[in-house]
């Protein structure tokens, strides 16, 4: 296959406010961020928050996207991430060193001893995508076809796989081809016509399907009537912490078809277990108190609500976080308690 070069974008959001106007501490007056694709959702949260920051506490955000977040998240073993997006299904196994994280376990560890969660919000849907004249029109028609399932390393194959699985009764590697590169290759595989079917974990209405749509004509192939099965609810809604979605016809520019049944996942943020109450504290508030302008930024940012903060959330939350809910009368479950 043709190497496709990704481009890891490095992002600097700040404003140049000083801490001392703020009263944050100096060691935050940057905080190191990481994101998978700069187009997700969680990445574009973010930014809107970098710029919302500076503003309101004299907090910048360096971003660094395009990252597999199952192998950023061990930087909080090592003090070298302050920011970072995750998924409820990984948290278990980080905390557990399975999975991915079966030869190393003691990393492992202590980058889950060495987090907290701060909110938690709805995020992606996964999307199956072929090209209208590929011949492909349902799920069974990937057998002995390139189906891209994700990066290398990443959390989300072990999603991919069990949606398809389920969903068909096929076998990755054995039933068709599996192609894992970084988000940013992939898409870019999709476009140049390397691959044939290409899975992405993001919002419904995200821009990352509508460059799809930019090229050619689509079809998004969904789970069908298999959505309706007691397998799926136990693996794909149970097992894998996700829901039932419907990602409606007219979504994207040239999508063919009708309404099309997936799972969608929630999404939290993480952040360094010793970054300070009151930093924290002060971060949540500038965000709630500037919803609206969240909500304006974007589509896909619509679904963070006020009235569900911690949704997706199964990592105890950070002290500065507790008194931020406690304050607002948020009723906070007793497992999510630091």
């Amino acid at each position: 296959m043709k190497s496709v070069r990704s481009i890891s974008l490095g992002l600097v959001v700040a404003l140049g406010m000083s801490l001392a106007a703020s009263g944050a501490n100096a060691q935050s007056k940057i905080l190191r961020v990481d994101a998978t694709a700069a187009s997700g959702t969680p990445a574009i949260l973010l930014t809107v928050l970098g710029k919302i920051f500076p503003r309101e506490i004299g907090v910048s955000l360096q971003i660094n996207t395009g990252q597999t977040l199952t192998r950023s998240v061990l930087k909080f073993g090592t003090d070298d991430l302050d920011i970072i997006h995750f998924v409820p299904q990984i948290s278990p196994w980080l905390k557990g060193g399975k999975r991915m994280y079966k030869k190393l376990p003691k990393k492992a560890s202590k980058a889950y001893n060495s987090m907290a969660a701060i909110f938690g919000f709805p995020a992606s849907a996964i999307h199956i995508i072929a090209w209208q004249d590929s011949g492909i029109k349902t799920l069974a028609d990937i057998k002995g076809k390139r189906v891209y399932m994700g990066p290398p390393a990443g959390g989300f194959y072990t999603q991919s796989s069990s949606y398809l699985s389920v969903a068909t009764g096929l076998t990755p590697k054995k039933d068709f081809e599996v192609i894992r590169l970084p988000w940013g290759q992939g898409m870019q595989a999709m476009l140049d016509g390397q691959i044939d079917v290409f899975l992405r974990p993001t919002a419904i209405g995200s821009a990352i399907i509508n460059q799809i749509g930019a090229k050619k004509k689509f079809v998004l192939l969904g789970a069908g009537k298999a959505a309706d099965s007691k397998k799926w609810q136990k693996v794909m809604i149970e097992q894998l912490i996700n829901e039932n979605a419907t990602i409606p016809a007219g979504t994207y520019k040239n999508q063919v078809g009708g309404d099309v049944r997936t799972t969608a996942a929630n999404s939290f943020i993480l952040v360094r277990k010793k970054m300070s109450n009151d930093l924290i504290y002060k971060m949540l508030k500038a965000m709630w108190g500037n919803l609206d302008e969240i909500h304006k930024s974007a589509a896909v940012l619509k679904t963070l609500s006020k009235s569900n903060p911690l949704a997706g959330v199964n990592v105890p939350l950070h002290p500065g976080a507790v008194k931020y809910y406690k304050e607002i009368g948020f009723k906070i479950p007793a497992h999510l308690l630091p």
